[in-house]
């Protein structure tokens, strides 16, 4: 109950923002859920002994986001005299050149000003590092789809809700072969084809219809194909970061959905594919 109820506050919510509201508005939303499961990415990175930056990490994330929001979300406002206006902003590719060298770096000293053991000063680093790569840098794919039309977000949204729910109802159904039983023990290859299948049906007709028409149904088929498969590849890969922790859920910020990043895990992974199409 407390899961469905948590869904029937949310969707509308995000559906709202996402066709009444502004492109900034709804690039504003994913970078305050990205910083939200980039924080939890390093709560389990610290679980597993890795001495995190994380104040290095989440600012050189808001960064990443707050430039993705600016670049692919033009203000638009109206003029007393009725024109619309549309400002964006522009970046030299120079800026985020010199940007990410300051966050390797300032990731590689932090270590050393927080006086962390020599032995785990390499994890923290790292972790620090790929954590913004990781999560900030493909959230921003979301941003980019926002650019393109609300219903290419809704399109990637359905995507993976299609693929995640016939996996799950085939794969408890028919389910034999353990697709990651170390990882993920109730996964099955079943199910994940299952889910391949109906996200590839979803990406045809997506293509066809309504969401993403520009695509063409064997386009919309392929994007569907492998926008799933990489999302599957996403829910695996944070399962191995819980996995690694001891901890069944990232975060617990929605009753029975879990964290931030168990939320959008599946998308990380996906957006960027179908952005790619787009």
């Amino acid at each position: 109950m407390k899961r469905e109820l948590a869904a029937a506050v949310a969707i509308p919510i995000v559906l709202a923002v996402l066709f009444l509201g502004p492109a900034i508005l709804f690039n504003a939303l994913v970078a305050v859920v990205a910083l939200g499961a980039l924080w939890e990415f390093y709560r389990l990175a610290e679980k597993m002994g890795h001495p995190v930056a994380k104040s290095v990490g989440l600012a050189a994330a808001a960064l990443l986001l707050s430039g993705a929001a600016l670049l692919w979300g033009p203000f638009r406002f109206e003029t007393p005299a009725g024109d619309v206006v549309e400002v964006a902003v522009k970046t030299r590719p120079a800026f985020w050149f010199v940007a990410g060298l300051a966050v390797v770096f300032l990731a590689a000293i932090a270590p050393m000003a927080s006086r962390v053991p020599p032995a785990s000063a390499l994890s923290g680093a790292a972790s620090t590092i790929f954590g913004v790569v990781s999560i900030a840098l493909p959230a921003t794919a979301m941003c980019l789809l926002r650019a393109r039309s609300p219903r290419a977000v809704l399109a990637l949204l359905l995507l993976v809700w299609v693929c995640d729910s016939c996996a799950y109802y085939f794969g408890k159904r028919f389910g034999k072969r353990r697709l990651a039983p170390v990882v993920s023990p109730k996964k099955t290859w079943e199910g994940a084809i299952a889910g391949l299948v109906g996200a590839t049906v979803f990406g045809a007709a997506a293509g066809t219809w309504w969401f993403l028409p520009e695509l063409g149904p064997f386009r919309g088929a392929a994007a569907g194909a492998l926008a799933s498969t990489a999302g599957q590849i996403g829910d695996l890969v944070e399962s191995l970061w819980k996995r690694g922790a001891g901890v069944k859920d990232s975060g617990a910020f929605l009753p029975g959905h879990g964290g931030f990043y168990d939320r959008i895990d599946s998308l990380l992974f996906a957006a960027p594919v179908l952005a790619a199409f787009v």
